[in-house]
């Protein structure tokens, strides 16, 4: 109460506060609600005489239309087209560099955000793909609608995210390591030797690099094992 002057005149006085529009929007958005979940607690705080008379309560049907034109759906992906626009709306200055691409594989699809270095922004969703299989296409198809060639973001994900942009074969693969020359099948150096050699390329054809890369090593900055 002695830092916060609004919180101390509101405990001061004994008459209810009423909710205004900006109260109403930063509990929905504080309690993570849905639309459906936002639409029923409004009539509900409404018939509690909680709500002032100018706040709107149909206001969560619609309040995707801003983004609306900023999204497309091809090929069974929906991705955003206009990233930079996206970004003014949200109020963000967008720079590309101050950004990390983080995607996500599953059995049943795609889920590609854009989460700030500094966690200071809340993620940016940019794709998702429901029952498209992960695979070496569906990841290059991904990354085509992204345009992700032209802002050069860095990528965050797990090993299995990794291996389909570096080309990898998938499942029990003899060079699992894609940073060395370790053979999973070398089981006589596998506890006496610790130091293997770099690998200086991944090419097409050889120890397990089945594809050509979609994604550079040098922009991988967080490999997540799950």
């Amino acid at each position: 109460m002695d830092c916060d002057p609004t919180f101390a005149r509101a405990c001061s006085s004994n008459e209810p506060h009423l909710l205004t529009q900006g109260d109403l929007n930063d509990i929905v958005r504080r309690l993570n609600l849905s639309k459906k979940q936002a639409e029923l607690l409004g009539p509900r705080l409404k018939g509690w005489n909680l709500l002032r008379q100018d706040t709107k309560l149909c206001f969560y049907r619609g309040r995707h239309e801003e983004f609306k034109d900023f999204f497309s759906q091809e090929d069974g992906v929906v991705f955003c087209n206009d990233v930079c626009s996206v970004m003014e709306v949200l109020g963000h200055e967008f720079n590309p560099d101050q950004w990390r691409l983080f995607i996500e594989s599953s059995k049943v699809g795609f889920k590609v955000v854009l989460l700030h270095n500094g966690n200071k922004f809340p993620s940016v969703p940019l794709a998702h793909a429901a029952n498209m299989k992960g695979s070496y296409d569906s990841m290059k198809l991904l990354l085509g609608k992204i345009k992700c060639d032209e802002f050069k973001w860095k990528l965050c994900g797990d090993l299995k995210v990794v291996a389909l942009l570096l080309g990898k074969q998938l499942g029990y693969t003899k060079y699992c390591c894609f940073l060395c020359k370790w053979g999973s099948r070398n089981k006589k150096n596998h506890y006496g030797k610790k130091l293997w050699p770099k690998r200086t390329s991944l090419t097409s054809g050889e120890k397990n690099v089945v594809n050509l890369l979609l994604f550079f090593r040098t922009k991988f900055i967080c490999l997540l094992c799950t």
